[in-house]
Order: structure tokens, then sequence, then C-alpha cells
């Protein structure tokens, strides 16, 4: 198997990819949440945040999870997305995380996307989430 190693460019959380969302975690209870904005350069129809980008949030907090935890590096192998409410560009956001089940080199993990100005909440995810060998160098 291939090393996993995290040099800081992942396109959501790395703080050395210059056009990265720069998300940043914070365990809240047994979970972990982040809060965002989309800016128009990830939009889909005119001043809405694109679907895709909605699906990297929820994916991205949903691996950060167990490396947050447990230092536990994971890759999702199965990942399911509902997007429910429009999210406008530039509109803050809250996307959070939490386990649903642990099993040996398995999480299933579910998450979701509030919209701060009034709690709803605007698109859910679930994964099933594989730990992998890796090491965090480079940040």
């Amino acid at each position: 198997m291939s090393e996993w190693i995290d040099d800081g460019y992942c396109i959501a959380c790395g703080e050395n990819n210059p056009i990265g969302m720069h998300l940043k975690f914070e365990a809240v209870g047994e979970g972990i949440e982040a809060k965002y904005a989309f800016p128009r350069e990830f939009q889909g129809y005119s001043n809405m945040a694109h679907g895709g980008m909605i699906a990297l949030l929820l994916d991205e907090i949903m691996v950060n999870l167990p490396w947050k935890k447990y230092n536990t590096p994971v890759v999702s192998a199965d990942i399911r997305i509902k997007l429910k409410k429009p999210i406008m560009t530039g509109e803050p956001v809250r996307a959070r995380a939490w386990f649903v089940k642990e099993k040996s080199r398995v999480f299933i993990v579910k998450s979701e996307v509030l919209l701060e100005k009034d709690g709803t909440i605007a698109a859910e995810g679930e994964a099933l989430c594989v730990k992998v060998d890796g090491k965090k160098t480079g940040i």
C-alpha cells in the first residue's frame, strides 16, 4: 500500500494550499465543528454554493473526526450526501460531525451543515470511513 502523507495541501483543510478552503476544526462534545462561508468562486448557479463543494465540506468534516479525536487518519470509502436547502455564497454555515459506530478499522460518521442565521439543516452526510496508515508531516 502507498504511504498516506498529509503535506498540508488538502483542498479542504490544507494550510499550504492557496486556493483551498482552509477549514479549521473545533472539538465540541463528542464531535467536531467548522464554520465556513462559500466564496463566489465555489458557486454553481448564481450566488449559490455548488453542491459538490457542499459535499466536500461534509466529507472533510467526517474524515477529520477520527483524525482530531484519535489521531487516526481515514478515508471515506462510502459516502452519502443529502442536499436539502440552497446555501448562498457568503452565507455563514456551521458543519458538524459525530460518530455513529466505531469498529476495528472503520468508523460510521454522520454530519450536517446548518445555516448560522437560523439553524436550518441545509445538507446531511453519512460516511463509512476506513483507517489508513498515515502520518502528519510538513505542518
